[in-house]
């Protein structure tokens, strides 16, 4: 019987091959054969020839690797629009679709946030309107102007877009009654809505906690600790533990906090605490989704007095996130059955009058530009959502919202910013003149960055804002206000970028592999749609009569 193991330590000649064995005598003295016997493994063997277990690689090939290598490294850490100067591929003109104007809204929404974040460390002035207690004037707290640095109203308007993009797509198929449709989109978007938020934001905080460890912390941490310098908000702060375990620990809870969805308060945490924002619109996405698939079968006269009735039963409970999402919803399917998108666009030199009902029997009627209407809706609703964040009870030109706000919102800002964010959008989507604002390349490209440039801007601001305003106010002076705002000016002019660069790459690198992410994984772990055979009719047995 052959062994069960075959003796590998002493091959014969006969064990290897003629073709073998005639291409090792005809190699050359620097060529070995193909196959000498396990022999050549052993230590001594190679010790002897240990130049031979090496790969040869030319000084060439080493030189064509490292310069593709450095090649790739440039072009990935350069910003999207300036790669083809570095030899990568020219950006290609994107298609607009429908409802681009939302994207260059939410960038330029963005945008202003890192300007709300960037000031309110150091002063209190952004969240104070003009004229307030008598004694502040200056031209930053006046009506629109103070939108370019107010932040809590862009989150309004966040709120309010993602309302209506995640359900805009849904109430078509409503609409046109494919509700098979329905659920596949709802289905989707609720299995996909967490990894979408969660995932880039996580990623981030991660991120956060490296850096904390590596101390690009500590100097800002000395900032906060003289307290000359942070005069505003002293927002939450990555803290520093001695130990890397008690550092885990308090990530790791910070982790665990901000990915429960039964906590409705908002929750800021320690090492990006502007992500508040997420946990809300997760919630606030469920409640929607729940929201439409609850009301798909409702005929629309009962859907959107429903809907309507919800949203003024959260505005009695304060929950002001529910409603601006809800506010989306409402005014997507009042946009689906005016088919705002699918018309042409109109022309700027054109205009059409519509005519406005005044009374209830529809007697009294108003013609109005359709063209100026939307204008000055748009306008108003800049103006509403100047509302400042605090006092606008005693504030010139607002005093007046305050009578109409619910006192059950327990930020009462939050009620005129949410009237104003939805005036905002409402605007724009009717105007064909203000949409150009947003569907140009600059607004596009900050759409297109938003969300990494939203989770990347606290960080930059926390490790590198904090660290450079002292220095640059102890060159500038902030004696006098023209000092003091030459230092906000250099330090935002030097922020700006660098937050814009890494939100670029962050968008490159996290955000847009994670949206590719949740699609594989969805489509890995769903079951794909089966044709169903139509079922047979169910008919009721007759009853069988009981013998007596």
């Amino acid at each position: 019987m052959p062994p069960l193991v075959e003796d590998r330590t002493s091959t014969t000649v006969s064990d290897i091959s003629l073709a073998d064995l005639e291409r090792s005598s005809s190699s050359s003295p620097n060529e070995s054969a193909r196959w000498n016997g396990f022999s050549q493994f052993h230590p001594s063997n190679i010790l002897a020839n240990s130049t031979e277990l090496t790969p040869k690689v030319s000084q060439g090939d080493w030189l064509a690797y490292s310069e593709d290598t450095w090649h790739r490294m440039t072009v990935a850490l350069t910003p999207s629009f300036l790669q083809h100067y570095v030899g990568g591929e020219p950006p290609q003109p994107a298609k607009l679709h429908a409802i681009a104007a939302l994207d260059g809204l939410r960038g330029w929404a963005c945008l202003l946030v890192f300007n709300f974040h960037f000031l309110f460390t150091y002063t209190w002035k952004v969240a104070i309107g003009w004229g307030f207690n008598r004694e502040n004037f200056g031209i930053h707290q006046l009506p629109f102007v103070h939108l370019l640095i107010s932040g809590h109203i862009m989150v309004a308007i966040f709120f309010v877009i993602s309302g209506y993009v995640l359900s805009y797509k849904p109430l078509k198929t409503i609409r046109s009654h494919s509700f098979d449709q329905t659920f596949t989109i709802l289905a989707s978007s609720t299995f996909r809505r967490g990894l979408r938020l969660y995932v880039p934001s996580l990623i981030g905080l991660a991120c956060v906690f490296v850096a904390v460890r590596l101390g690009l912390y500590n100097y800002s941490h000395g900032v906060i600790k003289q307290g000359l310098t942070i005069r505003g908000t002293n927002e939450q702060h990555p803290p520093v533990y001695r130990s890397f375990l008690e550092q885990f620990w308090d990530f790791y809870y910070t982790v665990a906090h901000l990915l429960n969805p039964f906590d409705w308060n908002l929750y800021y945490n320690n090492y990006n605490p502007h992500l508040w924002t997420i946990p809300v619109e997760f919630r606030c996405s469920i409640v929607l989704f729940l929201t439409t698939i609850a009301t798909s079968r409702l005929v629309t006269a009962i859907r959107m007095p429903l809907v309507g009735a919800l949203i003024w039963l959260c505005m009695r409970y304060g929950r002001w996130d529910v409603v601006l999402f809800l506010t989306g919803m409402i005014m997507a399917e009042i946009d689906i059955i005016n088919g705002t998108w699918g018309r042409p666009a109109m022309s700027t030199t054109l205009d059409e009058e519509i005519r406005i009902r005044l009374s209830p029997t529809g007697r009294v009627l108003a013609t109005v530009s359709r063209r100026r209407l939307w204008i000055t809706v748009f306008v108003i609703g800049l103006y509403i959502g100047s509302t400042p964040n605090l006092g606008y009870k005693w504030t010139p030109g607002f005093r007046w919202l305050w009578d109409l706000t619910p006192h059950t919102y327990g930020e009462l800002h939050r009620f005129p910013q949410t009237v104003g964010a939805a005036l905002i959008v409402l605007g724009i989507n009717h105007s064909p003149d203000i949409q150009k604002l947003f569907t140009n390349p600059l607004s596009q490209y900050l759409g297109n960055i938003s969300f990494a440039f939203y989770i990347v801007h606290g960080p930059i601001l926390h490790a590198l804002g904090y660290s450079l305003m002292p220095n640059i106010w102890a060159i500038t002076g902030k004696e006098t206000n023209l000092q003091y705002c030459v230092g906000f000016l250099l330090g935002w002019i030097i922020c700006l970028p660098i937050a814009i660069w890494a939100g670029d790459v962050y968008w490159r690198a996290v955000d847009i592999p994670s949206v590719k992410f949740a699609r594989w994984l969805e489509n890995c772990v769903t079951v794909e749609n089966v044709p169903v055979p139509a079922a047979t009719p169910l008919t009721t047995p007759r009853a069988t009569p009981k013998l007596p």
